[in-house]
């Protein structure tokens, strides 16, 4: 048995540069519900923790709020965008994207703990390289599931 990805071989998932065949348009219209509810959950989450690690971390209660606030808006701006948009990108770049922001939110947490910046700065890399993977298996494994 040959692989799905050798020459001779082609299945729709190859044909165009993203995701979707080539000719395939998608649908048009409303979002659906978990492109905008994801990443609000997600931004009340990180919000409410960055919130809570900044309280701890001898910011008085205005400013700690105030960090977990714009942590959460620009959490939530950054997921909507990632989700609208990633029909458009390729399995690499989409992946890329999902360990990026995964990664920047977990070293920035990190620092609000106290850590150092060189730290945090390890923190965010590693942990945005293993969601990058992961997500990039989820992906691939996806896209080639009639191929199996």
């Amino acid at each position: 048995m040959t692989h799905s990805i050798m020459p001779g071989r082609h299945h729709r998932a190859h044909e165009g540069p993203g995701p979707v065949a080539r000719g395939t348009h998608l649908p048009a219209g409303r979002a659906r519900r978990s492109t905008w509810a994801v990443p609000v959950v997600g931004g009340i989450a990180l919000g409410l923790f960055a919130i809570f690690l900044a309280g701890n971390n001898g910011y008085t209660a205005g400013p700690a709020v105030l960090i977990g606030v714009v942590a959460g808006l620009i959490a939530m701006a950054a997921g909507y965008a990632l989700l609208r948009e990633r029909n458009t990108m390729i399995t690499e770049v989409r992946a890329a994207a999902f360990g990026a922001l995964f990664g920047g939110s977990m070293g920035f947490l990190h620092s609000l703990s106290g850590g150092t910046v060189i730290r945090s700065s390890g923190i965010g890399v590693l942990t945005g390289i293993a969601m990058g993977i992961a997500s990039y298996y989820v992906f691939y494994w996806h896209e080639h599931r009639a191929d199996m």
